[in-house]
């Protein structure tokens, strides 16, 4: 007797089998796209440009302490070097610049209190735009469940934790970039101090140490927002390896932006606007890559969705009580009554037609 096989469905005979990652991609994508991840990716990236105001307005008030307080000497040098970027050699002009940098520079405490808490609360409302975004394509269910308790005191707790978090993703994103600013930098001066710097195969192996650097820095930025920000923990293997691929992702963002500036720094125009778009362009690609990679998280584990069973629809007809039988007697009445009804009408009909015909 031959063996039995399983019948092959008409939609899979003769596909080539998809290699294992493409599936899990779909899948991401597939989440990414139906929990509006473009969407959050643009409200992070509104609500950063809106954060920048603030921490400007402090970095301000710092050079204000400076310049004013610790070293006033420094004062004049700002002054002629603002007079020779504007091209003017009047010193009655220069003299005018130095009274406007200083007074502005005087008001460094009002300045430097109302960025800080314009700062505290800008930053602890971007925090939590983040998380919920994250957490948005992290959760089996995209419906948040609200939390019970005091309003009041749930809100300040929220407040206070997104304050914690941000700073802590503040000194981890400083840590990230500083090391990539530094192996750049340091690459270069280190073989010209021990005298390799004239050996050409070390110059290529030179470029990749920013690269190396840049990548591990920024897998322990996205180890931190994985980590941080969901409610619930996935596998670690799936993290780790998120992170890494999400830190390639940055690196390439980051020598993007740099080459974009670079190529654009002649242009008057892209110097008074390009800096700004070349700012959001780069936050909001890199808010759409943490949202993709917290997609891709959350769909490691989820197996392929099984084709949906369709029911044939049963159609149910109402049911109707026979009528009873009648008696012989209604019936035959009922007879007699049509035959003689009939030929009533039938009479009339002849006796209107005989009338008529007598008139004409």
């Amino acid at each position: 007797m031959p063996a039995l096989t399983e019948p092959t469905s008409p939609s899979t005979a003769g596909t080539p089998a998809l290699p294992s990652g493409v599936p899990h991609l779909l899948r991401a994508v597939e989440r990414y796209i139906s929990r509006l991840g473009a969407q959050f990716a643009g409200a992070i990236t509104y609500f950063s440009v809106l954060a920048v105001i603030p921490i400007l307005m402090f970095a301000f008030s710092a050079a204000g302490l400076v310049l004013t307080v610790t070293r006033p000497e420094l004062l004049l040098p700002l002054a002629d070097a603002i007079a020779d970027t504007l091209g003017t050699a009047d010193p009655a002009t220069r003299q005018q610049i130095l009274d406007l940098v200083r007074s502005a520079l005087s008001n460094w405490r009002s300045i430097g209190i109302l960025g800080l808490v314009s700062a505290v609360y800008s930053g602890a409302g971007w925090m939590g735009n983040l998380k919920n975004a994250v957490r948005a394509q992290w959760r089996p269910e995209f419906d948040v469940q609200a939390e019970g308790g005091n309003v009041l005191l749930l809100t300040l707790k929220i407040y206070v934790v997104n304050l914690l978090q941000l700073l802590a993703l503040l000194l981890a994103m400083a840590i990230t970039f500083g090391l990539a600013a530094l192996s750049t930098t340091f690459a270069g001066t280190l073989l010209s101090s021990l005298g390799l710097a004239e050996i050409g195969w070390l110059n290529p192996l030179l470029r990749l140490v920013p690269v190396v650097f840049s990548i591990a820095a920024g897998s322990v930025l996205f180890l931190f927002l994985y980590t941080v920000l969901p409610e619930t923990r996935a596998p670690r293997r799936t993290v780790r390896r998120a992170a890494l691929i999400g830190s390639v992702g940055l690196a390439v963002l980051q020598y993007l932006s740099t080459f974009l500036v670079s190529l654009f720094s002649g242009n008057r125009a892209f110097a008074v606007f390009g800096s700004v778009i070349a700012l959001m362009l780069f936050l909001n690609l890199f808010a759409q890559l943490i949202l993709f990679m917290a997609a891709w998280i959350a769909t490691a584990d989820h197996p392929a969705a099984p084709p949906a069973r369709v029911e044939a629809e049963v159609v149910r007809f109402p049911l109707v009580a026979p009528e009873p039988a009648e008696p012989a007697e209604v019936l035959a009445g009922r007879r007699t009554g049509w035959l003689l009804g009939a030929a009533a009408g039938a009479g009339l009909g002849a006796a209107v037609t005989w009338w008529l015909a007598r008139r004409r």
